[in-house]
């Protein structure tokens, strides 16, 4: 497999499992995050050869870019891994996320109604952060597979969860019921994963529709995990 292909499939890979953070007067405008693959397990791997694949994969910057814009009941993501670039979409119509690479015409469907990671409950959390100077509170998910815990507040980057009713993926659905917003940080734990997404810097302003708007694929590829 030439590196290029590699590259490409890989990026898609990432991008199929990525969870797009998606949730009165809803948030329209864009958030930067920096999303940080840990080490899972650093008795069983040291962190040194961790960190050599982890910049192989991202680049000598070590983590992934993501920016995301959101209007209303549609997001769109625009990711940065390393000098590679791809993008991922949610379809209200179809409830499908769409993810490729850049200048693919195949992309991969995941199903937002479905989700293999069956949710479990929403704890309430005694840990606070301050992030961008926004003083944060958190909850935890628990689901079959691990855990997540987010940080947010209630009155910033307000969503509806009406707008997403049915969003299981990622348990979307579940979060907004309970914070009603979008967490500025996010650590993720288990199925032999540690991720970390933090914003790094949002803007709110009005976006054209024509942002949201899903090219056209001759391929489309139903990610089997989903």
């Amino acid at each position: 497999m030439n590196t290029i292909k590699f590259k490409k499939q890989f990026i898609t890979f990432i991008l199929a499992l990525t969870c797009c953070l998606s949730f009165g007067q809803n948030f329209e405008g864009w958030i930067t995050y920096k999303l940080e693959a840990l080490n899972p397990n650093p008795e069983m791997i040291p962190d040194s050869t961790w960190q050599k694949g982890i910049k192989e994969q991202f680049g000598e910057r070590g983590y992934i870019l993501q920016k995301y814009f959101y209007k209303k009941d549609k997001y769109v993501s625009q990711m940065e891994i390393g000098t590679q670039k791809g993008f991922q979409a949610f379809n209200p119509k179809d409830k499908l996320l769409y993810s490729w690479g850049m200048n693919s015409d195949t992309a991969v469907t995941v199903d937002s109604k479905m989700y293999l990671d069956a949710f479990k409950e929403i704890l309430e959390s005694d840990k606070t952060e301050t992030i961008l100077g926004i003083p944060c509170k958190s909850v935890i998910v628990k689901s079959n597979m691990g855990e997540m815990t987010l940080w947010y507040n209630p009155n910033y980057f307000k969503m509806d969860a009406v707008l997403f009713k049915g969003h299981k993926y990622g348990h979307w659905e579940e979060i907004l019921k309970k914070i009603g917003c979008l967490p500025l940080k996010m650590e993720q734990k288990g199925f032999m994963a540690h991720t970390v997404q933090t914003i790094l810097e949002y803007k709110v302003e009005t976006l054209d529709d024509a942002l949201f708007t899903i090219p056209k694929f001759k391929e489309l590829i139903k990610n089997p995990m989903n």
